[in-house]
């Protein structure tokens, strides 16, 4: 599959000169990657659609609470919007194409349109898990339920500091049946926004389960499994 990419540093000199009120054209910065047939890019503007629809639910901007609504509603749309190729998901470069060719609008809006422009960071520029198009994606990816009838009910759980802490920065989210486990232990309760462990608890936890990753091959393990886990660990913490 041959797709569109736009580097670290052609980003940077794309979005500073557009700030600075010399814009450069995008696609001079553009280039291919990858072999075999060319990306379908018309995938680009059912997404835009959605992500403007989503976004038209909140007129007066985000407050926390609406980011992390937004953010879960925006996840489903980007992983179902996005064409599910593996070497291209892998890709950081792919990602700031997205964001920055299409996508800078909802950048810009998602952190409040500063004057001076939201941090490059949040384009993916030299920061791969900020960038905001692949932090939406990887939170529908990394809690996805084949087995369940609506394979994305689980992606409303949470708020976005726990994803960004505990799942996206750590190792044993690895494995999808962990990542789902642990989401389910810490919002357990009817508002998907409510912990089950104070802040500092879970960061105990966090820190029990990285060192346990190092010994226990969690992928062979079932959900329920991992729950088990999670819970042996959690008793320790909360004992505390």
């Amino acid at each position: 599959m041959r797709y569109p990419v736009l580097t670290s540093p052609d980003a940077s000199t794309y979005l500073f000169a557009r700030r600075s009120g010399n814009p450069v054209e995008v696609e001079s910065l553009i280039k291919m990657r990858g072999d075999g047939p060319e990306l379908n890019q018309t995938f680009v503007d059912g997404l835009r659609e959605e992500l403007a629809e989503i976004r038209a639910s909140y007129p007066d901007g985000l407050n926390q609470k609406d980011a992390n609504l937004f953010e879960a509603r925006a996840a489903r749309a980007v992983h179902e919007g996005v064409p599910h190729h593996t070497e291209m998901l892998a890709d950081p470069d792919f990602w700031i194409w997205l964001a920055v060719a299409h996508f800078g609008e909802i950048v810009e809006w998602r952190y409040g349109e500063p004057e001076a422009g939201t941090s490059v960071a949040n384009y993916g520029v030299g920061a791969r898990n900020e960038n905001l198009l692949y932090r939406l994606w990887l939170r529908a990816e990394l809690v996805l339920d084949e087995e369940a009838k609506d394979r994305y009910h689980l992606v409303g759980s949470g708020q976005i500091d726990f994803y960004r802490s505990h799942l996206f920065r750590q190792g044993y989210a690895n494995a999808r049946t962990f990542a789902r486990a642990l989401l389910r232990y810490q919002y357990p309760k009817a508002d998907p926004s409510a912990p089950h462990l104070k802040v500092n608890q879970i960061r105990e936890l966090v820190k029990r389960l990285r060192r346990l990753r190092a010994n226990l091959f969690l992928e062979i393990l079932g959900e329920s499994e991992c729950l088990s886990v999670i819970e042996t660990e959690a008793a320790s913490v909360v004992s505390l």
